[in-house]
């Protein structure tokens, strides 16, 4: 019997048909496995079979995205094998569903499992998601290594606007917590992780901005009332509503439509960073009609 016949059997017995088994670098030891599967029996993580796997040659790979451009500026995104080393240590936690459509919509389940044990065992118990494979009840395995794909920021059009020029953006002096925080976001694979990230920096960028007042006044006070617009200040405070949906709410949202809220949110962190200008007026007049647009098609 293979490992995923015998996690099949054990978790069928629950009422499980379908499975997401996740690998995840670890500087777990075999006799600690025991300590970790009760943490999670006590806090009702349940449906989740724990185990340590470890490439007894160097035959096993794992697939990740590289993204490239050419010389024409068009991205292209590409998988390259990555080899898995040859007695390398990692952490197997296999989730079982009772259905495909719960396991399609429980990815979350994978963070939160792993996320606990590292804030409990400390983080290289998981370090980092290796693979990925999906298997069932009369369904063939498929195995994903990185679920990274070329998003919204990685195929955009370079800014090169000359009317007015691009080049004499006068920008704000932008926070180095912000500029952190951008350059996690825009190396996000999933749009909902981006999107948080980029909420982040900007309330961090508005902040620095408007010193007076709670976040939502500061915000207010920049797009009604430094920029006049009740347009952007409405955009913004939609965008705002989706952040309260996806960081408070744990609200999953479909990634088709998450990718242009993030391209929505950052032509706001574009307005925020650029003082009055005649491009930041030119800008304005764009995310306003944007705006407009998808209020629009929204009514429709």
């Amino acid at each position: 019997m293979t490992f995923r016949q015998r996690i099949a059997e054990e978790l069928s017995q629950q009422g499980m048909k379908f499975f997401r088994e996740t690998v995840w670098s670890s500087s777990l030891q075999r006799v600690d496995l025991p300590r970790v599967r009760k943490l999670l029996a006590t806090n009702g993580f349940e449906a989740v079979d724990v185990t340590l796997f470890s490439p007894m040659d160097d035959s096993a790979f794992r697939m990740r995205w590289a993204t490239h451009y050419l010389a024409d500026g068009q991205c292209v995104s590409a998988m390259v094998q990555v080899p898995i080393l040859k007695n390398s240590n990692h952490l197997k936690l296999t989730f079982g569903y009772p259905d495909k459509d719960t396991r399609e919509s429980s990815r979350p389940k994978m963070i939160v499992v792993a996320n606990a044990l590292r804030l409990v065992f400390g983080v290289p118990v998981a370090r980092e998601l290796i693979q990925i494979t999906l298997f069932g009840e009369n369904e063939e395995p498929t195995t994903q290594s990185d679920e990274g794909f070329a998003s919204v920021f990685d195929t955009q059009e370079i800014n090169l606007f000359n009317d007015p020029a691009i080049e004499d953006a006068a920008l704000i002096h932008l926070p180095e917590e912000a500029a952190f925080l951008l350059d996690k976001a825009f190396g996000q694979a999933y749009p909902g992780e981006r999107f948080i990230l980029m909420w982040l920096a900007f309330e961090t960028i508005i902040n620095a901005v408007i010193a007076n007042g709670r976040n939502g006044q500061k915000r207010e006070a920049y797009f009604r009332g430094e920029l006049g617009s009740d347009i952007a200040n409405a955009e913004v405070h939609r965008l705002f509503k989706l952040r309260c949906d996806l960081f408070k709410e744990g609200r999953l949202i479909n990634s088709n439509s998450i990718e242009d809220d993030c391209w929505a949110l950052y032509a706001a962190l574009q307005l925020a960073v650029m003082k009055e200008s005649e491009l930041r007026r030119a800008f304005l007049s764009g995310f306003e009609l944007k705006a407009k647009e998808r209020e629009a098609a929204r009514i429709a």
